[in-house]
């Protein structure tokens, strides 16, 4: 019987370790390459649009764990929490502080709305209506922002297109909305934006950069997400640890169990946050 070298069993291994990596590197190297030709001669914005469009369509539940940052002129902190969202219908945020305390849970629905401080012990309910411009958790975030911003969703509707280019080397859109201008950067690689200014008369109002895309079932989404106002000095950036794309969520999950005793209180005379 012929016997192998030790040598021999280590160069057997050198391969197949250069195999397997040089199979990864393959694999990685065919996630990554770009959807889109960077050149706006051969890809139309209405391509690019229409894209991010189809892919946002395509969301329909996400799973969460994040550390949320906060930071305004009044407040500065950090959060962590779980979301639980599925498309047009509920997203649940449920918040906790420093050292795992639990510090409570926001709920919207399609109607409805439920807001259970539970350092406090208190809850507010009511319609989704009554509550959209207001704010909760420290977060300088309208409820009717919440969504959108978790979800890493843009609406793009009613633009004008002015200007159409290559910048920073990425796709440039310059276009009109009502009163507003936008500017926006989108990636050829994943074909989703990768950062969003909203101007008015030439001043920034709002800003939203993505960062650090992962795919699943097709589609690419974020894990850095920023929201910024410059112009009230508020930023919240959102950092995902995880994230489950479109699995069957239980409605359980969407279920905030009040303590007894909790006190519900009229959001018209107090400060919810």
């Amino acid at each position: 019987m012929q016997k192998i070298s030790s040598y021999d069993k280590n160069l057997k291994i050198i391969r197949q370790n250069f195999y397997s990596f040089l199979l990864l590197l393959i694999i990685i190297t065919g996630c990554t390459k770009p959807r889109f030709v960077l050149d706006s001669g051969k890809v139309h914005f209405k391509d690019l649009l229409d894209n991010i469009h189809t892919e946002q369509q395509m969301l329909k539940s996400l799973t969460g764990n994040a550390r949320i940052s906060v930071e305004t002129e009044e407040f500065s902190g950090n959060f962590f929490a779980t979301i639980y969202y599925l498309k047009s219908d509920s997203i649940l945020i449920a918040v906790s502080g420093p050292f795992g305390i639990q510090a409570g849970s926001l709920f919207i629905g399609k109607e409805r709305f439920i807001f259970y401080n539970q350092i406090n012990n208190q809850f507010y309910n009511g319609s989704v209506k009554d509550f959209e411009n207001k704010n909760f958790f420290q977060f300088p975030l309208k409820l009717s922002e919440l969504i959108n911003i978790f979800t890493a969703s843009d609406k793009m509707s009613s633009m004008k297109i002015q200007n159409y280019d290559i910048r920073d080397d990425l796709f440039f859109i310059n276009a009109h909305n009502g009163i507003l201008t936008q500017n926006i950067w989108i990636s050829n690689t994943t074909g989703h934006i990768t950062k969003i200014e909203m101007l008015k008369n030439n001043e920034i109002q709002i800003s939203k950069t993505y960062e650090d895309f992962i795919i699943q079932d097709e589609i690419y989404f974020p894990r850095k997400i920023k929201f910024i106002r410059p112009q009230q000095k508020q930023a919240v950036s959102i950092f995902y640890s995880s994230l489950s794309i479109n699995t069957e969520l239980d409605r359980e999950n969407f279920v905030i169990k009040i303590a007894d005793g909790a006190k519900q209180i009229d959001f018209s005379y107090h400060n919810i946050n």
